[in-house]
């Protein structure tokens, strides 16, 4: 018990004493390597956690046990071997679900996806999950989303990794996702951050080293200049791990981040193959992929489709695609059970989304 409290302690307070974490136990560096005037909750916690660290800490545990969020100190076995690696590592990761312990790789991109881009992040998604590799990303709609539900799709292993505390969920759009893979048996969502922190912008830089820092490498598949996943690559670059970048289309405006990262060296990626051969995960593993020979996201037959033939669901699509608060208005009901049918006509490949809009898939 005492580990775990002096662990979140050290997390609440200043990331300047990481580089103490790897030469003792958390105990001993709150009392012997931080200075007194120094045992203070960091001042952007304050609004959620302004006591002591050791006070809050007891007060973090208790919520977290209360809501079966788990807590992984750096000083624990399950802590992410590559993630120690990285420069500022977090002292603790709060984890709702099973965090897999195998090689993973980030699939990054803009939040803006279109009907190829999403198509292939959820492909390799796909693929390489079955080469039981875990695929890490950021739980943010369009690219992040769609990898997500490629793993999903295949059985696979997913991480979400979020810029908030482990119960505020954003986008709220994106909660079906959220309870699908915790409810997955394989996969987890976590954040370096305690119940109750909200979500700011500095907060979606530092989620990005940890979603590389999981990885042993990033996969960019859409970005623009100013694109968020170029924070991503940057990392991956810093903590010496593997930068690939899907290619694109010439004079495509939303690939110039893609373009920048393959002048600077990236890997480029034609299919699953440029990846795997070059972490020779295909010497390990030689699992077929469940997509040979699959037109992707287009159903096989018309099994699933027949059995939402009534549904309101469905009987509103038929008029033309919708984003998903007009669809949730138009359907009449709670945008829970929506959300969480749609999901699941998804993964049946009923609907089709591209960002924030929802369509059937005929």
């Amino acid at each position: 018990m005492n580990k775990k409290k002096y662990a979140v302690a050290l997390s609440l307070m200043s990331s300047g004493h990481w580089h103490f974490y790897s030469k003792s136990d958390p105990e001993t560096i709150y009392n012997e390597y931080v200075l007194p005037e120094e045992r203070k909750v960091q001042e952007y916690y304050t609004s959620w956690y302004s006591m002591s660290p050791l006070e809050e800490a007891e007060k973090i545990i208790e919520l977290c046990y209360k809501m079966n969020v788990n807590m992984i100190s750096y000083w624990d076995e399950e802590y992410p071997a590559l993630l120690k690696e990285i420069s500022y590592p977090p002292a603790v990761l709060y984890v709702r679900g099973n965090l897999p312990n195998k090689l993973s790789l980030a699939i990054v991109g803009t939040r803006n996806d279109d009907t190829q881009s999403g198509s292939i992040a959820e492909k390799l998604a796909g693929i390489l999950a079955q080469y039981d590799i875990a695929i890490v990303s950021g739980l943010a709609i369009g690219i992040d989303r769609r990898a997500h539900i490629g793993a999903l799709k295949a059985g696979g292993s997913t991480i979400g990794v979020m810029a908030n505390g482990i119960d505020m969920l954003y986008p709220a759009s994106n909660r079906d996702i959220y309870t699908d893979i915790i409810n997955s048996g394989n996969g987890c969502v976590l954040s370096e951050y305690p119940p109750k922190v909200r979500i700011t912008r500095w907060t979606f830089v530092r989620r990005n080293r940890i979603i590389s820092g999981l990885s042993k490498g990033v996969i960019v598949i859409k970005a623009g200049e100013k694109s968020g996943a170029l924070i991503t690559a940057q990392y991956a670059l810093e903590h010496n791990r593997e930068l690939f970048v899907c290619t694109g289309h010439s004079f495509d405006e939303g690939y110039k981040g893609c373009y920048k990262l393959l002048k600077e060296g990236a890997h480029p990626v034609f299919n699953e193959q440029d990846i795997l051969e070059i972490l020779s995960v295909d010497k390990l593993y030689r699992q077929p992929t469940l997509f040979e020979g699959m037109e992707f996201n287009k159903v096989t037959s018309n099994t699933h489709f027949a059995a939402y033939e009534d549904d309101d669901i469905v009987k509103t699509l038929k008029q033309g695609s919708m984003d998903i608060d007009s669809l949730i208005r138009a359907v009449g009901k709670n945008s829970g059970e929506v959300l969480e049918k749609l999901t699941t006509m998804e993964l049946e490949g009923v609907i089709i989304r591209n960002g924030n809009l929802i369509s059937l898939n005929k």
